[in-house]
């Protein structure tokens, strides 16, 4: 498995994927910033319709 960031690559082998995988989840502290983290899917496409049509 290989990703892409900020122009550098990254490959995984079969073990570091797994320990990525089971790594435990952090729970992200609430904030005025807005995020999509939990809205529903059709709310997420509504949100990024509007963000995509306010650039035209």
């Amino acid at each position: 498995m290989a990703t892409k960031a900020l122009d550098t690559n990254f490959t995984l082998n079969e073990s570091e994927a797994i320990e990525i995988l089971r790594a435990p989840r952090r729970t992200i502290k609430e904030s005025t910033i807005f995020n999509d983290l939990k809205l529903s899917r059709e709310e997420k496409v509504k949100h990024a319709s509007k963000i995509l049509n306010s650039r035209k």
